[in-house]
């Protein structure tokens, strides 16, 4: 639990980075659905160009959208709501929410770290099978590159112009009297 709380408060130490990149996928989301941008790559070069630039550019955004995608279908499918909590609950509660030298009595036999690790994999892949996790994770891949790869062949690639990057930069820069 001590480990959780020191990773939030790092997280929240890094805010200024944080602002940083929602205000540039801020700046990105102006651009990504400009139905002026879109047209029709006139050749195979130039629709591989775009899908380059498009990627590495919309990046953050395409990983959103993947976000979306994969919590819909996790809370579309109660087994495998289920089944992440389950692997979820049973790995924090052996590595998290007790020390990882800690040793867990079950069924009369104690656990140390490396049993733990021993029990736990062949229970997270029996959970993984039954759950259709791995269906699931293929089926977010998929329906992800689904949503992303029109995007990427038919929007042209745009520039930061000088405006987004005065804006960028005031987001960077430290706020006068801030602590």
């Amino acid at each position: 639990m001590a480990s959780l709380l020191v990773r939030a408060k790092e997280l929240f130490a890094q805010r200024g980075n944080m602002k940083l990149h929602v205000g540039k996928a801020t700046i990105l989301a102006r651009t990504f659905l400009n139905p002026t941008l879109f047209s029709k790559p006139a050749t195979r070069d130039e629709w591989l160009l775009r899908v380059r630039g498009n990627v590495s550019h919309y990046r953050s955004l395409y990983m959103l959208l993947a976000a979306a995608v994969l919590v819909y279908t996790v809370l579309s499918s109660p087994l495998l709501l289920v089944g992440l909590c389950l692997l979820g609950g049973a790995w924090a509660y052996a590595f998290m929410l007790t020390s990882p030298e800690t040793p867990i009595v079950v069924f009369g036999m104690e656990l140390r770290r490396r049993e733990k690790l021993i029990a736990l994999l062949p229970f997270s892949l029996l959970v993984v099978t039954l759950c259709g996790l791995i269906t699931s994770l293929v089926w977010v891949c998929f329906l992800s590159a689904v949503l992303a790869l029109p995007h990427a062949s038919f929007h042209e690639v745009v520039e930061m112009d000088a405006l987004d990057a005065l804006e960028l930069e005031a987001l960077a820069a430290p706020v006068p009297g801030a602590v």
